[in-house]
């Protein structure tokens, strides 16, 4: 019988633990244990209904008993220096989503038919007419309707 194995966890090759008969797969290491642990539940998940719904009563129970928005409080209350990271963090990720803000209402040169918050043409009635517009001269994308808009005069008097 082999002295030697590798590990399905970490892949290294561990001396065999001569207490155990059968064929060993994973070594004594904390993390290699946990996912032999990780593996054996994920498998008995797959194949045993009554061991999913336990454990999915179990997981409800317990997320009845630790609402979200307590365990977070509680996280962030034992961990001041994540706590602190993270507004670090955030103030960045504000700054850069500001200035991909500002960079989308810049840059219409993508997609040129998109929505923006400043109305270019004043509200009202028009007539609208297609655009020959050969191929050559889009930009990027090639099925956009393209219109001409014309003030509409005469119809208005109508509608009032």
């Amino acid at each position: 019988m082999p002295k030697y194995f590798y590990c399905q966890g970490c892949g290294k090759r561990k001396r065999k633990n001569p207490r155990l008969k059968g064929k060993q797969w994973y070594c004594g290491s904390k993390k290699c244990q946990q996912a032999k642990k990780n593996k054996w539940e994920r498998e008995r998940l797959k194949k045993d209904p009554c061991y999913r719904n336990l454990r999915k009563d179990q997981k409800n129970k317990w997320r009845q008993e630790h609402p979200g928005h307590v365990y977070q409080q509680t996280y962030r209350q034992n961990h001041p220096a994540y706590t602190q990271r993270n507004r670090e963090l955030q103030k960045s990720r504000n700054a850069e989503a500001k200035i991909r803000q500002i960079q989308r209402e810049i840059s219409d040169i993508v997609k040129t038919d998109s929505l923006t918050s400043v109305t270019p043409i004043p509200s009202g009635l028009y007539k609208i007419y297609p655009c020959r517009i050969s191929q050559e001269e889009k930009i990027v994308k090639t099925d956009s309707l393209i219109v001409e808009l014309k003030a509409h005069r005469g119809i208005a008097e109508t509608l009032v």
